[in-house]
C-alpha cells in the first residue's frame, strides 16, 4: 500500500511539473527569431528581452516572468498572459485582442495605443502604467487597478469595468460609452472632457473627480458618490437616478446641463 501511495505522488509531481514547465524548444525558437505563435512558453523567464514586433498570436506565457521585456508592435492576439510579470514592460502598439491578461502585473507598464480589445483584464495590476489611447472596446476589465494610471484619450466603450480602481489616474478625453462602471472608484482622477455617456455608474465614487466637460447624459448614476468633485460644462442631461442631495456637495459653472428640477453651486462662488 505505501509504495503505490509513494509512486502515486511521485506521478502527480511529474504531471503537475508538464504542467507548468515551458517547452525548451520553442523557448529557443522565440529567442532565434522572435517568432514563435502557439508555443509553450509557460513559466519561462523572459525580462529585459528585446522581442519588438514578435510573432506569439496564441502563445502560452502563463506565470512567465517578462519584467521590462520589450513587446513593442507585437502580435499578442489570443495569448495567455494570466498571473504574468510585466512590470515595467513596453507594449506600445501591440497587439493583445482576445489575449488573457487575468491578475497580470502591468505596473508601470508602457502601453501607448496598444489594441486590448475584448482581453481579460479581470484583476490585473495597471498601477502607474502609461496606456494613452488604449483600446479597450469590449474588454473585461472588472477588479482590474489603474490607480495613478494614464489612460488619456483610452477607448473603454462596452467594457466591463465593474469594481475598478482609477483613483488618482488621469483620464483626459478617455471614452467610456456603455460602459458597466458601476462601483468603480474615481476618487481625485481627471475626466476632463471625457465620455460616459450611457454609461452604468451607479454606486461609482467620484470623490474630488475633475469632472470639467464630462459628458454624462443617459448615464446610470443611482448612489454615485459627487462629494467635492468639479461638473463645470459638464453634460448630465438625461441622467437617471440622479437626487439633488448628491449635487448639493459637488459644484459647477452655469454651463453644467441638469436634469430638470436640480440645481448645482457654482464652483466659483
Amino acid at each position: 500500500m505505501r509504495a503505490s501511495i509513494v509512486s502515486a505522488v511521485v506521478l502527480f509531481l511529474a504531471a503537475t511539473s508538464s504542467a507548468t514547465a515551458f517547452d525548451a524548444r520553442d523557448l529557443e525558437k522565440l529567442t532565434s527569431n522572435s517568432s514563435c505563435g502557439g508555443c509553450d512558453l509557460r513559466g519561462a523567464k523572459l525580462q529585459s528581452m528585446d522581442l519588438k514586433e514578435a510573432y506569439l498570436k496564441g502563445a502560452n506565457l502563463r506565470d512567465s516572468v517578462l519584467k521590462q521585456i520589450n513587446l513593442s508592435d507585437a502580435n499578442l492576439i489570443e495569448t495567455d498572459m494570466r498571473r504574468s510579470d510585466l512590470e515595467k514592460a513596453t507594449l506600445v502598439s501591440a497587439d493583445l485582442e482576445y489575449a488573457i491578461l487575468q491578475d497580470a502585473d502591468l505596473e508601470k507598464a508602457l502601453l501607448t495605443n496598444a489594441n486590448l480589445r475584448r482581453t481579460d483584464l479581470r484583476g490585473a495590476d495597471l498601477d502607474s502604467a502609461s496606456v494613452e489611447g488604449g483600446k479597450f472596446q469590449e474588454a473585461d476589465i472588472r477588479k482590474a487597478n489603474f490607480k495613478r494610471a494614464n489612460l488619456s484619450q483610452a477607448n473603454f466603450s462596452d467594457a466591463k469595468v465593474t469594481d475598478v480602481n482609477f483613483k488618482r489616474a488621469t483620464m483626459i478625453g478617455a471614452i467610456m460609452t456603455k460602459a458597466e462602471l458601476n462601483n468603480a472608484n474615481f476618487t481625485r482622477a481627471d475626466l476632463t472632457d471625457a465620455r460616459l455617456d450611457e454609461a452604468d455608474l451607479r454606486h461609482t465614487n467620484f470623490y474630488r473627480a475633475n469632472l470639467r466637460n464630462t459628458v454624462l447624459s443617459g448615464s446610470r448614476l443611482s448612489n454615485a458618490t459627487f462629494w467635492g468633485a468639479d461638473l463645470s460644462g459638464a453634460n448630465l442631461r438625461d441622467a437617471n437616478g440622479l437626487e439633488q442631495e448628491q449635487l448639493d456637495v459637488a459644484c459647477g459653472s452655469r454651463e453644467t446641463v441638469l436634469p430638470k428640477n436640480l440645481s448645482i453651486r457654482d464652483c466659483g462662488a
